[in-house]
């Protein structure tokens, strides 16, 4: 429930100068001279309980997702119980959260200085972006709409009614409104509902499958890129 007072106070607005000394310093032996601090990796803070992901560490943390992937109950889920199936959905769209996020580290722990890379090495590494980028794909199209249909209808904001309320002293009359957010298609989200029940296997079976390609696209990355650095070093004998 939202509550709107439609009686507006003006304060004056203050703004805070920024010191020169949040980012800038003295240098030594100049008083009165400034000079902004060079940034270098000295000077970088890092955390401590940071530790980058390595391909394996991804694969990892991508099968750990697996049993959490929520069943399928024994009969269906059934569209007809809202907080049933908007559970399963949140449950699917939690897992679906992290993988994404987990993917973004696979740039980083591939990384390496254009020059320091051969040839092969490019075009493999252009080949797992690619078939990542495609198993991702498929959830982002064919099973987030569904799920993002059924947790986050269209909604709209609804006055559901209005107080008027009169200061005895001064006489001022102040009106309070309260709005509710009402969904704006209630026939379309039942649809949903029913669409993602009768889906629910096969959307189940479309993200694990995913999964397990992620997992053997990256071994065999990790395959090949061995068989080359081997072949460089047989070559620079």
């Amino acid at each position: 429930t939202y509550v709107l007072v439609s009686r507006e106070t003006c304060c004056p607005t203050m703004t805070k100068k920024r010191k020169a000394a949040d980012s800038l310093i003295n240098v030594a032996g100049s008083p009165g001279v400034v000079a902004k601090t060079p940034v270098t990796a000295a000077t970088v803070d890092h955390h401590e309980d940071h530790i980058p992901l390595t391909l394996d560490d991804i694969k990892a943390s991508i099968k750990a997702l697996c049993p959490r992937v929520p069943a399928i109950p024994q009969g269906g889920i059934n569209e007809k119980d809202s907080e049933a199936v908007k559970e399963w959905a949140q449950k699917l769209q939690a897992v679906i959260e992290e993988f994404n996020l987990i993917l973004c580290c696979v740039a980083s722990a591939t990384y390496k200085w254009g020059t320091d890379r051969s040839g092969a090495a490019d075009q493999n590494l252009s080949l797992l972006s690619n078939e990542l980028g495609n198993a991702q794909d498929l959830i982002t199209t064919y099973v987030s709409p569904r799920i993002s249909n059924v947790l986050a209808p269209v909604v709209d904001l609804v006055e559901s009614r209005c107080i008027k309320k009169i200061d005895k002293v001064t006489g001022e009359e102040t009106k309070v409104k309260e709005y509710t957010r009402e969904v704006i298609d209630p026939a379309y989200l039942d649809l949903c509902r029913g669409a993602l029940c009768r889906n629910a296997q096969m959307i189940r079976h479309v993200v694990l499958t995913s999964f397990n390609k992620i997992d053997r696209v990256i071994s065999d990355y990790q395959k090949t890129s061995l068989k080359d650095s081997e072949q460089d070093r047989h070559l620079s004998y």
